[in-house]
């Protein structure tokens, strides 16, 4: 089959448009037949060497959508041959684990990732554990499905498991433009938050409005994110702050916050080592988390907003299977919003 992947680590040189091997289906699995699958700052990690270092040739691609074409005979699953189905990223232990065994399968210890430490959905053909297939609806193209599972799953699991939004807050979503903070604004609007989120330039600001942001703040025009985070709240500061981009924002994100806030990081792309002002901690009793892992029940809950067409994907830019370079080049130079979509 068709394929994107690389057999060793570097810039965009090293993503290769070739032949491997068709997957095989073992017991529980489904296989499908890829029609769209996204990037995701993970992707470009990957492929520099940065956020893995296991065995190679590796194809590319988390976010997968798909039709189902075959179905392992011992699979315990409803799907049906032809179904358009999403997959979770993150394939579990059997239940076997230490943290499964406790229903805390967010925390399994043997959890691998496709596109990652399996093969990736940049290619003809995927096969996946059955429980990690979804539906989505009719209505709904494979471009649109591919930019949500990623996306939309880190998005709910930051806002609503462990920042626990409540429709009174006030949410500062950083960087609007990136995939997982563009879900974030839709997750925060459909819970009845008032967003605040940032930008760098007019268009995406734009954009940003158009998708339901009540205010937009142009970080290039800003000196302080957090005194004019002041400003919009009458001195009092945000409920919670949703941090995709790290470093850059750490402490301006912590000074945005009213007391007892909550911030929640799940991005790193600016830096992850910071120096940290103890006194702002000391004075407000913020409560600072980390994303960590997804569970399948919170990839279920997601799904049901998808299929109840509360949620929808937001596609940039659409490439073909072998233009996953020019993809891995656009997000690079970060002038899009939303998601890149591979379709084949």
């Amino acid at each position: 089959m068709k394929a994107v992947y690389i057999s060793d680590h570097g810039g965009t040189s090293v993503l290769t448009y070739g032949d491997r091997p068709e997957p095989e289906i073992e017991p529980g699995e489904v296989l499908l037949r890829v029609r769209g699958s996204a990037l995701n700052r993970l992707d470009i990690g990957l492929r520099e060497g940065r956020s893995y270092r296991g065995p190679l040739p590796r194809i590319l691609g988390c976010d997968v959508a798909g039709e189902v074409v075959q179905i392992s005979p011992d699979a315990d699953t409803k799907l049906k041959v032809g179904d358009r189905v999403v997959l979770d990223n993150r394939i579990k232990c059997a239940g076997t684990c230490e943290y499964c065994v406790q229903g805390l399968d967010q925390y399994c210890t043997e959890q691998k990732r496709l596109g990652v430490d399996l093969e990736g959905g940049h290619a003809e053909y995927i096969t996946a554990p059955a429980v990690n297939a979804h539906k989505f609806p009719d209505s709904m193209g494979f471009a649109e499905a591919a930019a949500l599972p990623l996306a939309a799953h880190t998005a709910w699991h930051c806002l609503v498991t462990q920042g626990q939004i409540r429709p009174w807050d006030d949410v500062l979503i950083h960087a609007a433009s990136s995939g997982v903070a563009s879900m974030g604004i839709q997750i925060a609007k459909m819970m009845g938050a008032r967003v605040i989120t940032t930008a760098g330039v007019d268009w995406k600001i734009a954009k940003a409005k158009e998708m339901g942001a009540d205010e937009v703040i142009n970080y290039r025009e800003t000196d302080s994110i957090s005194q004019k985070i002041k400003e919009l709240t009458d001195g009092k500061g945000v409920d919670l702050v949703f941090d995709v981009v790290g470093a850059d924002v750490w402490e301006e994100s912590m000074l945005s916050l009213k007391p007892g806030g909550r911030l929640v990081i799940t991005g790193v792309t600016s830096g992850a080592r910071v120096d940290m002002n103890l006194s702002i901690l000391q004075g407000r009793p913020l409560q600072l988390m980390g994303s960590g892992g997804r569970s399948r029940r919170t990839f279920a809950d997601v799904m049901k907003m998808v299929n109840q067409g509360e949620l929808h994907g937001i596609v940039s830019q659409v490439f073909p299977l072998e233009g996953v370079a020019e993809a891995h080049q656009v997000m690079e130079d970060r002038n899009f919003f939303g998601k890149l979509v591979i379709e084949n």
